[in-house]
């Protein structure tokens, strides 16, 4: 559906009137990394109204003055922060590949608050505009969009945005295109290169998605957070060459029922050469279909999904689809899957692993490899299923460990190609074993093991994971300021979304998180916090002693287990399911954003 430029006439015909040249030749110059030099544009919406010029000494006061402005390659526009602007940015002009222009913060505080207006389709727009970064930012409001990117003329280049808390976005849900992040183009004249979204904490809106990418190629989504959203949490349409990791998505597919689409958590659809890595999502939902964490979806060309942690979903972990034409060489490797299926439904149509094919699509080409399931669903069906009528060709399935409560492991009707599979029938039950092995298809499995687990008063379960008391556990993360340079600075981030994700599933049931870094590391990241933060910061000066590690600590202070090094999602999240149980999710919120029966 084609999406209108939402640009206010009344703000066009208000804006000449109140500004003046002063703040083009007023404003503070500035450099570029690249030398070349821009200005520096000073907004306080808190300030008293007065020469409004554009200084540090005379900022502009409202987004209305910051609007008029006619940016230029290498200027800035920076908003004060603890300072609150009510409106929405839609500023003028474009960078360029040598000088973006920014928007960022200033000063010192809390992020600078973007309230955006009843009216208000969004709190930021760029519409035919290039080379932008934009930061630092607390945006809410909007009656469609946060964050709204588009363009109907040509190929658009570089939109970096960064450290963003994008929330609260309420209006009514007419299209998929719409949410807390969208970049999308209004017509197929368009399209985008160069998008990075970096450190996106996207949450509560009664549109459909938190973070929605089309029509662009060389897109990296990393570090980001998405939850409370009506459809989709994260999703790349018509992409190429897109990485989509060290991502969370949560309480998706909200919509009380079926009206555009069906959701799921985190996935791709026609996109080529796109990776999904080490991410996780949970607490997914649907009103019909789907309802998964991961998806391949239709039309995608060499796809991967791996190193990713998928748990409590009302649907499957991982899909893998064809429709209307063909997917081809799609990988499904190194993956966790706990406790998917959650609705009897979905469970039964779907399994852990789905594949899947309707209206005349084809599956080219499928590794599904080293992943690691725990199928325990509400009755009995298979963990890898496979959809009425596939047709699908070159599935392999390899090296994969596979715990059922049932007896039924891949789908009777999935011809493939299997080796050193290893199934374990988890319900202690002898006759489960015997139908299990009746059941598994030896023509298509090579080294395959099948063996029961044996649990001892209720205490052991799948992969060992026992449901303790969570209460006086600690997480500690120790970080070093040399963790802030190059690589380092990366898998820091990607750990702060792991340490939150933690704390936000275990903390109110009894497990301290904490991150113990110096003053450099805690400035570094201090946009990432909130007021009400769960995870605890204790800064130490003594820096030079410190080493990276991350530590889960017994309620006796005996180190349960150590890393030195970035443990990504697969590795942390079964570490704490097995020493903690279950997370405990009663107290996460839904407010006005809940579906309503």
């Amino acid at each position: 559906m084609a999406i209108q430029k939402s640009r206010s006439v009344l703000q066009h015909l208000i804006v000449p009137f109140l500004m003046t040249s002063a703040i083009i030749t007023v404003a503070q110059n500035t450099s570029s990394a690249n030398g070349i030099t821009g200005k520096n544009y000073y907004v306080d919406c808190s300030s008293t109204p007065r020469s409004s010029i554009g200084t540090i000494e005379f900022p502009l006061h409202t987004i209305v003055q910051a609007n008029a402005v006619q940016l230029k390659p290498g200027d800035a526009l920076l908003f004060k922060r603890g300072a609150a602007c009510h409106g929405q940015i839609h500023p003028q002009g474009s960078g360029n590949a040598q000088a973006p222009i920014r928007i960022g913060a200033y000063g010192e505080g809390a992020l600078p608050r973007v309230e955006a207006g009843e009216r208000d389709v969004s709190s930021i727009e760029l519409f035919n505009q290039q080379y932008w970064e934009v930061s630092s930012l607390d945006l809410s409001g909007g009656t469609t969009y946060g964050v709204y990117v588009s363009g109907d003329q040509g190929q658009l280049h570089h939109f970096h945005f960064r450290d963003l808390h994008i929330h609260n976005v309420k209006g009514e849900m007419k299209h998929k295109e719409s949410g807390l992040f969208v970049l999308n183009p209004s017509n197929k004249n368009a399209s985008f290169e160069d998008v990075e979204l970096d450190g996106i904490q996207a949450g509560y809106t009664t549109q459909w998605s938190g973070i929605f990418v089309q029509g662009a190629k060389h897109v990296r989504i990393h570090n980001c957070m998405a939850h409370d959203m009506q459809g989709d949490g994260i999703v790349v349409y018509e992409g190429k060459d897109a990485i989509i990791s060290r991502s969370v998505a949560w309480h998706t597919g909200l919509q009380e029922r079926e009206t555009i689409g069906t959701p799921n958590a985190i996935w791709t659809w026609r996109c080529t050469d796109c990776v999904v890595e080490e991410n996780e999502a949970f607490l997914t939902d649907t009103p019909s279909v789907d309802g998964g964490a991961f998806d391949v979806d239709y039309g995608n060309i060499r796809n991967t999904v791996r190193g990713n942690y998928g748990h409590d979903t009302a649907g499957y972990c991982v899909a893998v689809f064809g429709s209307s034409g063909v997917t081809t060489d799609s990988v499904v490797a190194n993956n966790l899957c706990i406790g998917n299926g959650r609705s009897t439904r979905s469970a039964q149509h779907q399994g852990a692993i789905l594949i899947m094919t309707w209206e005349g699509g084809t599956l080219e080409g499928v590794e599904i490899s080293g992943n690691r399931i725990d199928w325990q669903p509400p009755g009995v069906s298979d963990v890898i299923h496979a959809g009425a009528d596939l047709r699908a060709s070159g599935i392999v399935l390899k090296g994969n460990e596979i715990w059922n409560s049932g007896d039924r492991f891949v789908a009777p009707s999935l011809k493939y190609k299997g080796s050193d599979n290893r199934y374990v029938v988890s319900s202690g039950i002898t006759g489960d074993l015997e139908s299990a092995r009746r059941s598994l298809n030896t023509v298509f499995e090579q080294n395959a093991t099948l063996t029961a687990a044996h649990s001892s008063s209720g205490s052991e379960s799948v992969f060992g994971i026992k449901a303790d008391d969570q209460s006086g556990w600690q997480l500690v993360a120790t970080v070093p300021t040399e963790m802030l340079n190059g690589q380092g600075n990366e898998l820091l981030r990607g750990l702060i979304v792991e340490l939150k994700s933690a704390a936000l599933q275990y903390s109110d049931a009894g497990l301290n998180v904490k991150l113990a870094c110096d003053t450099n590391v805690a400035a570094a990241i201090k946009d990432w916090w909130d007021k009400d933060e769960k995870v605890q910061i204790e800064e130490n000066s003594k820096s030079s002693a410190m080493e990276f590690s991350l530590r889960l600590l017994s309620p006796d202070g005996k180190e349960a287990q150590v890393w030195r090094s970035y443990p990504g999602p697969v590795e942390l999240g079964l570490t704490l399911r097995q020493s903690l149980g279950r997370p405990v999710f009663s107290h996460l919120p839904f407010g006005e954003f809940a579906a309503k029966d």
